[in-house]
């Protein structure tokens, strides 16, 4: 959303054609002439605009011949329009990356060298554990408590079995 300040001169008379025209919103109307009570060289530049407005409700309009479109549409049809100049796929790239290290130039800053080691360092920590893991060790029990805690928590399980649900044998048709 576009934020207008409405009270200098110079921008109450930039709005002036709208605000005659009723294109604005309410209550920037609103404010516009409470500046045009107070103001009274906006108010001369108003009131040049409403005469001017009324002079052209007197003009008749201009009429243009039958054969005016057709001629502006041969000159029309006449001007070259401007080709982007085709460039290689190599050429495009190269704009590319200059165009990313000049992005990258302008955010660097100077706590970013820090923030980019570190961030190595997770990552390969973070690789190193995944692919990395010892073999067989992880579920084995390593002492002697461990495996009679393990053997104890088995004890307390309970044998269970999954029974597949079978399809009805009658499908409801829907209409």
């Amino acid at each position: 959303m576009q934020k207008y300040k409405i009270s200098s001169c110079e921008n109450i008379q930039a709005h002036l054609s709208t605000y005659f025209d009723n294109e604005m919103p309410l209550w920037k109307r609103h404010l516009i002439r409470q500046h045009l009570k107070r103001c009274s060289a906006c108010a001369e530049q108003a009131a040049s605009i409403q005469r001017t407005d009324k002079l052209l409700h007197f003009v008749e309009p201009v009429k243009a011949s039958d054969a005016f479109l057709s001629h502006v549409m041969r000159r029309v049809s006449a001007v070259k329009t401007y080709q982007k100049p085709q460039r290689s796929g190599l050429h495009r790239l190269g704009i590319f990356v200059e165009k990313l290290l000049a992005r990258l130039r302008h955010n660097i800053r100077a706590y970013t060298p820090i923030y980019t080691l570190v961030l190595t360092v997770a990552v390969f920590t973070m690789i190193g554990v995944t692919f990395y893991l010892p073999p067989g060790e992880k579920f084995e029990p390593k002492t002697q408590f461990d495996a009679e805690m393990s053997e104890a928590h088995r004890e307390k399980l309970i044998p269970f079995e999954v029974i597949p649900t079978q399809q009805s044998k009658r499908v409801l048709k829907t209409r």
